[in-house]
């Protein structure tokens, strides 16, 4: 019985954990309410308090649920080459990224809507979470350059054009499937996207 009910507190904690990226990624910190996410989990608000106290420590949990997925996402395909050519792996490491970005559009807004806010809740993220793995993504586009894949320069800032050209089109997901009348997160146009992304800056990377 102990631990059914385990599970269920978690399986309740995680319910709204999802809800809480959603919610947060939406609207930020400021725009959103606990009884809104809440609502968007099928919880009772007071499970919110029970769970995680309050709605700042909410928001951590789920800064720390976006840097968990990423890094389970990225360990992965990292374990799963360890033996394969380097110009490969930074291919496959930079397409992987692109795909992450389209099949998890929610964690980037919620990277919009965290810089968009307090200073303070923004400085902790960058030092508990962000800056590992801008310190990976980094080691990636520097192992690229030498190898002639991407553009020569300062990493960070062209860490910060790849981050532009994979996720503009996912941040006006709506707009350009009004326009274009495809749907963005389609498995064909993701891999689409990828191809068009990568051409780009390899392209540039033989000009420059």
């Amino acid at each position: 019985m102990k631990r059914a009910e385990q599970e269920r507190s978690l399986q309740t904690k995680n319910k709204i954990l999802l809800a809480a990226l959603t919610e947060f990624a939406s609207t930020g910190f400021d725009g959103v309410s606990t009884r809104a996410i809440a609502k968007k989990a099928e919880v009772n608000h007071t499970l919110i308090s029970h769970h995680f106290g309050s709605k700042e420590a909410l928001w951590k949990a789920t800064a720390k649920l976006c840097f968990e997925i990423y890094s389970e996402h990225n360990f992965e395909k990292r374990r799963n080459m360890q033996d394969a050519e380097a110009r490969t792996l930074v291919k496959v490491l930079l397409k992987d990224f692109i795909k992450f970005c389209a099949n998890y559009p929610d964690i980037h807004h919620f990277l919009i809507q965290a810089n968009q806010g307090d200073s303070e809740r923004l400085d902790w993220f960058v030092e508990n979470y962000l800056r590992t793995i801008y310190d990976e993504e980094l080691d990636i586009i520097r192992r690229a350059q030498k190898l002639g894949l991407a553009p020569q320069g300062d990493s960070m800032h062209i860490r910060y054009l790849l981050l532009g050209a994979a996720t503009s089109i996912y941040t006006f997901a709506p707009q350009f499937a009004r326009l274009s009348g495809k749907d963005p997160f389609s498995d064909e146009f993701i891999e689409q996207h990828v191809d068009y992304v990568l051409t780009l800056f390899t392209t540039c990377a033989k000009k420059l």
